[in-house]
């Protein structure tokens, strides 16, 4: 048979499939497309038993409502592609894997190829989940910080969501200008190689509103700085030019982290909720760099030990550049060493009541007269610690271990304010007792 009936034969196989497809489509039926980097073909129909091999059937390809894209388990691409198709509120189209062994890898190198984006997203209602994330570059310019990401999804792509994802060595790990995403049970850690001289690598940037990031592990992202010692970070809110608002951060695991949340904007950023996150990194839990309104910081466990051999310049629990307002703390444990980390408060004091705080070296009031100078010794910048306030060992079940569940006699037990929380950071019922618990973990009644 010569080359030119072959190559004849296959396109009018592909027609035939394609033409099916799209009738299918039209009755409603939702089509599956695998991929298999190891056995498939990109002669092959797409189907479980005949799959394709490459991304370059998928970039750009109109898919449709309920649709799903499977890739191979032990499969590995390089390259990026982009989704520009869009699902329905009920029938996302999801992007996954399927078959036995590790998570397909997605690797891109390049910036020179869509900005090394593995997946780009323009398309709304759309699923990516269960997929790995490895080796995807940095920016070569500061300007171009707002292009890169493993996963990026661009303006107006809305009601998308990012689960199950493992990353590592990408600078940021998903960035986000689309609204109502979710960002949920990703697992995103180690990469300590700087963007720029002085900009860390961060593991998920935020530039919109009503957005949500939860059940997150986010791991050493930290970077040494030229201006700062060391930059980057778990969660940042970015970009100047568009207003954040209705932004919920909770549920999150962080360790090791140059920092938690910082907040880098001149316009809006409004009507925030960060609760039952459990925190033990470098540098500030959260820096409010730019204005910012009417946030909440409830129920979280904050744990400032750690510090890198050369100080850097925010080695604070808080840091702020502008008159904030409306900014209210409740419910929270803060652990600090005050060798490694200023006061609580060290940069302004805000709103708050019914925390728990603890110096490591546990200083202890004088008397009653200097009771207000002692208040001011461990919460810092002046502050007091509130009404409901606490100043005292939280007798973690094991501190040592990092385990910072509450033992039975610990002070933060019934000690909070009911903020109508269901669940704790393990998904345990809120209240266990006559009152919900301080910090992220609510003890149960069980353990006692």
């Amino acid at each position: 048979m010569s080359k030119k009936i072959f190559s004849m034969r296959i396109f009018l196989i592909t027609l035939v499939i394609n033409l099916t497809f799209t009738a299918l489509a039209a009755k409603g039926q939702n089509r599956a497309y695998y991929i298999n980097s190891k056995t498939g073909s990109d002669d092959n129909p797409g189907t479980i038993d005949a799959p394709w091999q490459t991304l370059e059937r998928i970039n750009n390809y109109d898919f449709a409502p309920g649709d799903s894209v499977l890739f191979a388990r032990g499969s590995t691409f390089t390259g990026g592609f982009v989704i520009k198709s869009s699902g329905k509120p009920d029938s996302p189209i999801i992007f996954t894997a399927y078959g036995q062994g590790s998570k397909p890898v997605f690797s891109n190198p390049r910036y020179s190829n869509l900005n090394g984006n593995a997946i780009r997203i323009t398309g709304s209602h759309i699923i990516i989940d269960d997929l790995f994330f490895y080796n995807c570059p940095k920016s070569p310019v500061c300007q171009d910080i707002c292009t890169i990401g493993a996963i990026f999804i661009t303006v107006g792509a809305d009601q998308n969501i990012v689960r199950n994802c493992e990353m590592t060595k990408t600078p940021i790990g998903i960035q986000t200008y689309g609204q109502h995403t979710l960002i949920t049970q990703n697992y995103i850690h180690d990469n300590n190689v700087a963007i720029k001289p002085h900009w860390g690598p961060v593991c998920v940037f935020v530039n919109t509103s009503n957005n949500e990031v939860s059940y997150n592990t986010f791991e050493n992202y930290s970077s040494a700085s030229n201006e700062y010692g060391h930059d980057g970070g778990a969660i940042e809110i970015n970009d100047r030019d568009y207003p954040k608002e209705n932004i919920i951060i909770h549920h999150n695991y962080s360790y090791k982290n140059q920092g938690f949340i910082e907040f880098v904007g001149l316009v809006k950023q409004d009507n925030m909720i960060i609760h039952h996150n459990v925190c033990e990194d470098y540098q500030s839990f959260i820096g409010f760099t730019g204005p910012c309104n009417n946030i909440r910081v409830e129920n979280n466990t904050v744990i400032r030990l750690l510090a890198h051999d050369r100080p850097d310049s925010e080695d604070v629990t808080f840091w702020f550049y502008y008159d904030n307002s409306n900014l209210i703390f409740r419910n929270n444990i803060f652990v600090y060493d005050p060798v490694r980390v200023e006061g609580v408060f060290a940069r302004g004091e805000f709103i708050h009541d019914h925390n728990l705080y603890y110096r490591i070296d546990n200083p202890k009031p004088l008397d009653s007269v200097n009771y207000s100078a002692f208040e001011r010794l461990v919460v810092g910048a002046g502050a007091h610690h509130g009404k409901g306030g606490k100043i005292s060992d939280p007798l973690f079940v094991d501190f040592e271990n990092r385990d910072y569940r509450l033992r039975a006699d610990s002070p933060a037990v019934d000690a909070g304010v009911d903020l109508d929380y269901k669940l704790d950071f393990d998904n345990n019922p809120i209240p266990s007792g006559s009152a919900p618990d301080m910090g992220a973990y609510e003890r149960q009644q069980e353990q006692e």
